[in-house]
Parts: structure tokens; C-alpha cells; sequence
């Protein structure tokens, strides 16, 4: 049984040139690895950003700026009740004054609670949908009337810069790709036209007796697609225990918008399409290349 891309005996008698003993699958396996390692980069950082922003936009927080420590711990606990009952919201927790100065205590150290500073009262709340300004500035209107220290922060507000950064960073990767891709087309054709060189003489033969353009471009196009089946498969192995690795790390940091969460099972799907799809776009780059030079060789 032959496999659809395997080369008979009598068309490797024609290109001698065994499938691993040149440098084509090789640059190909460095080309691919770097694609995987390009289109990995760019599906987490799209799966960051959407995880992020459809999560934060339904978060904010309730400061109360009250200096004084007794009347901070009842308002908190009063408006914390207010707001489980306030039209939109789906989850109200009040932050416990120790964890406050510890989200303080990596910017002043420990000055907050030596020396006595007054930390505001933190009350998170999460929305059953992304908020729009309206019912933010509700909030805010009738948050006053319940006390005149009160403070609502979005957190897509301050979020919203690092998340643009990331989408920067994710089109960054998307054109890496994408130039990775025309490189590999512009090696192939040009691995292609160097064989067409080496073999003009054979291939002068073969026309000679009978066989077109497509038979000797398919011969081609069947060697091509070997060397970049295998240069795949290695390329692709390589880049997939280095996105082990890594992402072994980001597990370890325990926080942070990338830390934390696993790859996810559609993006190890898209990259095990990678080496297919460049096999498929070098037997088409080497297709064209062949038929293409037939025409101005003979």
C-alpha cells in the first residue's frame, strides 16, 4: 500500500536526492517552529483579552474614603447591603480591611498600618451584564445619597490600557505569522527552482519521451510535500515543548492576566492543522513554481 505522498521507485531514480539528506525539510522544521510558536502567542493572547474583557466589564469597585475606623466598618456593611439589592448587580463582597492594606503593602510596604494610615473600605461588586454609562452614572447619583464618600472605579477602566497593549501585541503576532508563511512559500519556490536546475537535463529527457508539464510537476509537488510533512512534524514538536515549558512557568507566577489559565483545547487543535496546511501550501507553491518555469525552461 502507498501513501498518498509517497514517490515511486522509478521518480526517485529520476530526483536521486533523498528526502532527509538535504536542507529543505530542515528549514522547513525551523520555519514551522517559529509559525507554531507565532500562532500560539497569538491565539493566548486573543483568548486573554476576550477572557478579560467580557470579565472586567461587569466588575467595579466601591471605595469609601471615611478616616474614621468605626464609622468605615459600618458603612461598608451598610452600603454592601444597599448594593446586593441595586437593579443589575449580581454579587457583592466587602473587602476585609486586611486584605486592602496587603493590595497596598507591595507599592509603601508596610508604612500603612505602622503608621496608622487610613485605608479606604473596599466593596467588590460584579453586574449580571457589562454595565453601559447610564446605569453607572445611576449608580454613582444614588451611591452619594447614601453617603458623600463614596467612590465607583470600573475595573475595565484601568484595565483598558494593558488590554490594548495585548491586542497590539496579538496583531504583532498575527502579521509574525503571516510573513513566516510567505517565507516558507518564497523557500519553497526557491528549493523548487534550484532542483529544476540541478535535474533540467532529466527533465528534457522525460519531455522528450512523452511526459507533460504536470507529471513532472507532480513529481515535485510529491517531494515537497515529504520534506515538509517531516520538517512539520519536527517543528511542530519542538514548539509544542517549548509552549510546555513556558506555560509551566506562567502557572508558577499563581496571578496575573496570564498566569493561571490552561491553553485552551482549540488552539492545540489549530496548531496541530499547521504542519498540514504548510504541506498543502508548499505543494501548491511548488506546483506553480514548476509549471511556471516549464513554460520559460522549454
Amino acid at each position: 500500500m502507498r501513501l498518498p505522498f509517497s514517490i515511486p521507485d522509478h521518480d526517485r531514480r529520476l530526483i536521486p536526492d533523498g528526502r532527509l539528506a538535504g536542507i529543505m525539510p530542515w528549514i522547513i522544521a525551523i520555519m514551522l517552529f517559529l509559525t507554531a510558536l507565532s500562532a500560539a502567542t497569538a491565539i493566548r493572547l486573543g483568548y486573554s483579552v476576550q477572557a478579560n474583557s467580557s470579565g472586567l466589564a461587569r466588575q467595579a469597585t466601591v471605595q469609601l474614603l471615611e478616616p474614621d475606623p468605626a464609622a468605615r466598618a459600618t458603612d461598608q456593611k451598610r452600603i454592601a447591603a444597599w448594593l446586593e439589592r441595586f437593579p443589575g448587580v449580581s454579587a457583592v463582597r466587602a473587602v476585609p480591611e486586611s486584605e486592602a492594606r496587603q493590595l497596598l503593602e507591595p507599592w509603601i510596604g508596610s508604612a500603612v498600618e505602622d503608621a496608622g494610615i487610613p485605608v479606604p473600605a473596599l466593596i467588590d461588586i460584579a453586574f449580571a451584564s457589562p454595565p453601559d454609562n447610564a446605569q453607572l452614572r445611576a449608580l454613582r447619583i444614588q451611591l452619594v445619597r447614601q453617603t458623600s464618600n463614596a467612590r465607583v472605579d470600573t475595573h475595565s477602566s484601568w484595565i483598558a490600557p494593558l488590554l490594548s497593549f495585548l491586542r497590539t501585541i496579538l496583531w504583532i503576532a498575527l502579521s509574525v505569522l503571516l510573513l513566516l508563511l510567505v517565507a516558507t512559500a518564497a523557500t519553497v519556490a526557491l528549493s523548487v527552482r534550484a532542483a529544476l536546475n540541478t535535474h533540467r537535463s532529466t527533465i528534457e529527457i522525460m519531455h522528450m519521451m512523452g511526459s507533460t508539464d504536470l507529471q513532472v510537476a507532480r513529481l515535485f509537488q510529491r517531494r515537497i510535500a515529504l520534506d515538509s510533512l517531516f520538517g512539520g512534524g519536527l517543528g511542530l514538536s519542538a514548539a509544542i515543548l517549548v509552549l510546555v515549558l513556558v506555560g509551566q512557568r506562567f502557572s508558577a507566577l499563581g496571578s496575573g492576566l496570564l498566569a493561571g489559565e490552561s491553553f485552551p483545547i482549540i488552539g492545540w487543535l489549530l496548531l496541530a492543522l499547521i504542519p498540514l496546511a504548510v504541506t498543502g501550501l508548499a505543494m501548491l507553491m511548488a506546483r506553480w513554481t514548476v509549471l511556471s518555469a516549464l513554460k520559460r525552461m522549454l
